[in-house]
């Protein structure tokens, strides 16, 4: 039987990049993850490292582990909770995972909704963007697809289309562009940018690819670590932002939003829904709810 802890540690090196990282976000000492990847290795009679320079790279094997273990890490953590919910005395509890925006814009009324009809329940919410693997332990789990992909799927739950997005350009009140109604995408080649996602995300991603479609190579003249920090920035003057419409939902008196067309970058909202929550009422309820807030073409 292999050990959980040791198999926790192991991705954390995996996702972390050496061991020294591991430890630091694990809390333990660098030799003791390398003695939880040193018993691994004896318990599985696998060779999960190697060296690498100076560190440790995960081998193909340990790599395949890492990836094949997600489902397990994620039962585990639900179940975590399921303990602390029963020993608390609580009957029913609800995990929604979400990216910034849905987590501002939807999440707040459908909670208020829900905690009308089922008083009882507890809400867990997290931000999915900051996650460092591709474990999913919550319930429902809100994420972004691109549209001319194939569509994801995560082993053990249920997917819902919720809406397709279109995105929008956010501009300076007193801007040239903010006089009209819509804005072509190749008009924005010679204005300065705002990057308001600058990692490799689904959404910067769509930004990217709608620049290149039309020949424009963004140039920024700041990054902001969320939509947030751009909307201040574009607000004050600095330049234009790309996001989706759900970020630019509120604005500053200093911001606008304008449509934007050829092309009009968009992108698709998913929910899934772990199994075992759609025989829970109230998850039932969360899907019923987003999906008549958003609309199918929200």
């Amino acid at each position: 039987m292999v050990d959980v802890n040791r198999l926790r540690v192991f991705r954390a090196v995996v996702a972390s990049g050496s061991v020294n990282a591991a430890a630091q976000h694990l809390g333990y000492t660098p030799s003791a993850v390398s003695q939880h990847l040193a018993t691994l290795q004896r318990e599985t009679r696998l060779t999960l490292v190697e060296r690498n320079g100076r560190g440790i790279a995960p081998t193909p094997v340990g790599l395949e582990l890492a990836s094949r273990s997600d489902d397990l890490i994620g039962s585990l953590t639900r179940l975590d909770g399921v303990i602390e919910d029963l020993r608390e005395g609580r009957t029913d509890s609800l995990s929604v995972s979400s990216f910034a925006s849905a987590a501002e814009e939807w999440l707040p009324g459908v909670a208020a909704a829900v905690l009308q009809e089922f008083p009882d329940v507890q809400f867990t919410f997290r931000l999915n963007e900051v996650e460092t693997t591709q474990v999913v332990s919550a319930d429902i789990d809100i994420r972004s697809e691109f549209l001319d992909e194939p569509p994801t799927a995560m082993t053990g739950y249920e997917r819902h289309v919720l809406t397709t997005e279109p995105y929008v350009v956010v501009l300076p009140r007193d801007h040239p562009l903010a006089q009209q109604d819509e804005i072509r995408f190749g008009e924005l080649g010679d204005v300065p940018w705002i990057d308001n996602d600058p990692g490799d995300t689904t959404c910067g991603r769509v930004v990217r690819m709608a620049a290149s479609s039309c020949g424009i190579s963004p140039r920024f003249v700041a990054y902001a670590g969320d939509h947030h920090g751009a909307v201040a920035f574009v607000a004050a003057g600095l330049g234009i932002a790309v996001m989706s419409r759900l970020a630019a939902a509120t604005l500053p008196p200093g911001a606008v939003a304008r449509p934007l067309v050829s092309p009009t970058p968009e992108r698709r909202i998913v929910a899934f829904v772990h199994g075992s929550a759609m025989l829970k009422p109230v998850a039932r309820r969360v899907v019923e709810l987003l999906s008549d807030r958003v609309g199918p073409t929200a």
